[in-house]
């Protein structure tokens, strides 16, 4: 079986196409996986292929971002009669619809021009079939594509997901909580060509408790999107509440959000993270306020990544549903967060106070303690 795939914004890439071209072609072979499949770069485009089933690797296919669209595709000869030998043991997908045919010639020393090979196959097609011409909304297309050494016929485009290909982008560190949100930040940031990591505070006694949990669950199906096994860190939460006395109330989630993004800096900044990713889409909640986001992250030496900060709760709900994070998304897990939330969180938190509670609680030595603590998720 034959797959051709085909990029959209990787062409704009220029002088460094090349590269983008070559990640995207490894990200297919591991997409394939058990497969070992045979993907090469011909002309603007990837072609994959080997033993798989069509619905298996449509599924794949599919979890590969930096593609535009695909098809599942027969190879023959780049002769009129090999193409319509290719065709007409097609043909069924053709009978009793309307048609049109598509030709697309990388090879300009073909005889013929694109416009009269699909002429001759679509009135050929007409002879054995008597089905209907509709060039503007035809009900079945039959595409062709003419190389310089082979052709290729299919009658199926499906769309990909688009974006550059994981691991173009650098590396970052996503603040995984247990709910909708950021796993669907991890997803948006990979289709820009990130690889990413995760870092999840965790209210359970032993690091080992968040094994098996919601979240590695979560962790692992990102981890079909950008093919590699993303490192899961993770660090308890008692020593910060063991210290929220001396928090006012309504400040404790800005508090504890300004610890977030100084445990992940610290993490991003030893580690070599480009950057920090968090799920805070602007004004879903009422914590999430720009006086709030901006008091949390004061001073920050390295980037945080909001990719949802625009999106509403059902744009976020369609991203997680597509991606397969949804379902476990909403199962029950006691995120750290909701312990500390009030009914009447500060709105507009005053970025000094934040620094006043922050500085009582000696946050900068309860990083180096969480990350003492820190275990990772094999």
């Amino acid at each position: 079986m034959i797959a051709i795939i085909h990029y959209g914004e990787i062409g704009l890439k220029g002088k460094n196409r090349r590269s983008f071209e070559e990640k995207l072609a490894a990200n297919v072979r591991k997409a394939l996986l058990p497969a070992k499949p045979e993907v090469k770069i011909e002309q603007k485009r990837v072609i994959a292929e080997g033993k798989f089933a069509e619905s298996n690797v449509c599924e794949k296919l599919g979890k590969v971002f930096g593609i535009e669209w695909f098809a599942i595709a027969e190879e023959c000869r780049p002769e009129l009669e090999s193409i319509w030998k290719c065709v007409k043991k097609n043909l069924k997908r053709v009978e009793g619809k309307t048609f049109a045919v598509k030709t697309r010639r990388s090879d300009k020393n073909f005889p013929m021009k694109s416009m009269e090979l699909s002429g001759e196959i679509g009135g050929r097609i007409q002879e054995e079939t008597g089905a209907g011409v509709d060039l503007d909304n035809p009900e079945a297309t039959v595409w062709i594509l003419v190389l310089q050494k082979k052709a290729f016929v299919y009658f199926e485009k499906l769309k990909g997901r688009g974006g550059l290909p994981v691991g173009v982008g650098g590396k970052v560190l996503c603040l995984m909580s247990g709910g909708i949100d950021s796993p669907v930040a991890a997803g948006m940031m990979m289709k820009r060509g990130c690889e990413v990591d995760f870092l999840h505070v965790h209210p359970f006694e032993k690091n080992a408790e968040v094994g098996g949990s919601k979240i590695e669950k979560l962790v692992r199906e990102l981890d079909s999107w950008q093919h590699r096994k993303g490192k899961l860190l993770v660090v308890p939460y008692n020593r910060f509440y063991a210290r929220t006395g001396e928090v006012e109330r309504k400040y404790e989630l800005v508090v504890f959000r300004r610890y977030l993004y100084k445990l992940a800096e610290k993490v991003a900044l030893e580690n070599g993270y480009g950057g920090i990713v968090s799920g805070d889409s602007l004004g879903q909640v009422a914590s999430q306020t720009l006086e709030n986001i901006g008091a949390a992250q004061h001073g920050l030496e390295i980037p945080v990544f909001r990719p949802l900060v625009s999106m509403d709760k059902m744009e976020i709900v369609d991203w997680a549903e597509k991606m397969g994070t949804y379902v476990e998304s909403i199962k029950d897990y006691q995120d750290c967060c909701s312990l500390v939330a009030v009914n009447n969180p500060v709105t507009k938190a005053k970025k000094e106070i934040v620094e006043k509670y922050y500085g009582e609680m000696e946050g900068e030595k309860l990083v180096l303690e969480s990350i003492g603590e820190m275990g990772e998720i094999e």
